[in-house]
């Protein structure tokens, strides 16, 4: 009996196909590693430009506050000096802003009257009242409390210095005008041989004309400083007093 098949040969399975496989799926670009570090690193530079001009912008607006605020009070001290000049020489002449005050007007034609020999003008009465204001204006500008209302109002060392000054010099310039009008009075009063009176009250004078247009310039300066513009009167230099 013969065997079914036999001598057959059975069909080979056909080979499988390679396994494939897994492929990665590149994320969206906006969501790449290095993209979002440089998109973080980007922002992180940008942050700190928007937080260093917002802290440049705020301090220009405290510093321009201050500033206005610092010049605020140096003009609110400067204009009570200003007051107190002003108030003070008020018997004497009529201050003209930044133009050197015209003091004691009388002396010099006096002076030279009494050089030439002629009538002076003037009697010793006119010079003992004349010489009276002079010490009274002095002597209240000496009293003012200068440095209580400039100190911590802001003003530099500079202009300090400078207010100091002018106040001493406005005030060592009535001093000499006094003196001028007191050796004017004598002159005056001794007619003949009074040359050197005469020549002692004119260097006098000539003395308080000098400091008068140095305080004075460096008061109008200050003004300048704090923002304060004197006027100047038409016609009239700024030293026309010396």
């Amino acid at each position: 009996m013969a065997i079914k098949g036999k001598g057959k040969t059975r069909a080979k399975a056909p080979a499988r196909a390679p396994r494939r496989a897994p492929v990665p799926v590149k994320p969206p670009f906006a969501q790449r590693t290095w993209v979002k570090a440089t998109a973080a690193f980007i922002a992180g530079v940008f942050l700190m430009s928007m937080c260093w001009w917002v802290w440049e912008n705020l301090d220009k607006d405290r510093n321009a506050k201050q500033a206005a605020s610092d010049q605020v009070q140096k003009q609110g001290a400067f204009t009570a000096w200003k007051t107190e000049l002003e108030t003070s020489l008020a018997s004497l002449t009529q201050v003209q802003g930044a133009s050197v005050p015209q003091i004691a007007t009388t002396i010099q034609p006096a002076l030279k009257a009494l050089g030439d020999g002629t009538d002076p003008g003037v009697t010793a009465a006119d010079m003992d009242t004349l010489e009276k204001q002079l010490d009274t204006a002095a002597t209240k500008l000496e009293k003012f409390d200068l440095s209580g209302t400039i100190t911590g109002h802001e003003f530099s060392f500079e202009d300090t210095e400078v207010i100091t000054a002018a106040q001493a010099e406005i005030v060592a310039a009535l001093r000499a005008y006094r003196v001028a009008a007191q050796l004017t009075s004598v002159a005056v009063s001794t007619p003949g041989n009074n040359d050197a009176i005469v020549a002692a009250a004119g260097q006098s004078l000539q003395t308080g004309q000098k400091l008068l247009e140095s305080g004075w310039t460096k008061y109008a300066n200050v003004a300048s400083s704090v923002g304060l513009q004197l006027s100047l009167q038409q016609g009239l230099a700024a030293g026309s007093g010396s």
